[in-house]
């Protein structure tokens, strides 16, 4: 379970995201954070798992603490991929003040220029431009039995997206109505 550092920290990005959203800044100025609800699920699926997880577009840290509990919890690591330097440096220290940082490789680039270099996932999320989901989904290198997890499926009717994954080979997956909608992918059969 996270604990209440971790939670606290969680409420905090939350609130000041919701603030950011309240006030108007254009998206590209507002940071863009997975909902406290769907953060403790995953921490939740991540810790059943352990091993080799990547996040897709880390923002200013609440997934980031969610994934990294997860591997200390399980001795596994986290590759955090984040394209928006501000969000990502906010990351860095929140995590470092929590004692997560050293369970993070933080990357600063476009996941596409990072992901055909990595070993297999065990977990993977996805919660980066939305136009994005579907190839960076297929850039993903996912072990047998590995889990991707992408986030506003519901909240912005990623139908092509839910298509896409349940149209492949070799994985089980469903939408969960938690936050903004989940939907999570199971790889039946690896694609390393």
């Amino acid at each position: 379970m996270l604990n209440s550092a971790e939670r606290l920290e969680i409420d905090r990005l939350w609130i000041r995201k919701l603030e950011q959203d309240a006030s108007g800044l254009p998206q590209s100025l507002r940071h863009r954070n997975l909902e406290p609800p769907s953060a403790e699920f995953l921490h939740a699926l991540a810790a059943g798992i352990g091993g080799r997880m990547v996040e897709i577009g880390g923002s200013s840290g609440i997934s980031t603490i969610a994934l990294a509990a997860a591997a200390r919890q399980t001795s596994g690591r986290l590759l955090s991929i984040e394209i928006e330097p501000v969000r990502q440096s906010e990351a860095l220290d929140t995590l470092a003040r929590l004692g997560l940082g050293s369970f993070v490789d933080f990357v600063l680039t476009d996941a596409a220029q990072v992901l055909p270099q990595q070993p297999a996932f065990n977990l993977a999320l996805i919660d980066c431009e939305k136009e994005d989901y579907m190839r960076f989904f297929d850039m993903l290198p996912m072990r047998e039995g590995g889990i991707v997890v992408a986030d506003n499926i519901i909240s912005h009717s990623l139908d092509g997206y839910v298509k896409h994954v349940r149209g492949r080979a070799g994985v089980e997956s469903i939408t969960l109505a938690i936050g903004k909608g989940l939907e999570v992918t199971r790889f039946v059969r690896g694609l390393t």
